[in-house]
């Protein structure tokens, strides 16, 4: 019975202690969607690619954001593993300027 206990004070630890942690990719922001949407093309150009490799991942037809591809980058730095994240990262540094400043 004891273990049994700990068992479930463990597990609703872990719960809430999940439930906590901070998320770096705002989901609610449109440029975001279209970050999460060019996963696989993200991540087989994020160490190697260029600059110019990503943001044709993140342009395309009936994107669900008008910004510039590199402007959606640098405002979603966490929609990803933390290798590619921090691969993006370096590369679209903030700060995010209107207007592709940051391409």
């Amino acid at each position: 019975m004891r273990l049994n206990t700990t068992l479930a004070l463990c597990m609703v630890l872990l719960g809430v202690n999940a439930q906590t942690a901070a998320d770096g990719c705002p989901k609610g922001v449109y440029a975001c969607l279209d970050v999460i949407n060019s996963s696989l093309c993200i991540s087989q150009n994020a160490e190697r690619g260029t600059k110019e490799d990503l943001i044709k991942c993140v342009t395309y037809e009936n994107s669900a954001s008008n910004l510039t591809g590199a402007e959606k980058l640098c405002l979603c730095p966490g929609c990803h593993s933390a290798s590619i994240n921090a691969a993006i990262a370096s590369k679209f540094p903030p700060p995010c300027g209107v207007n592709g400043t940051n391409a």
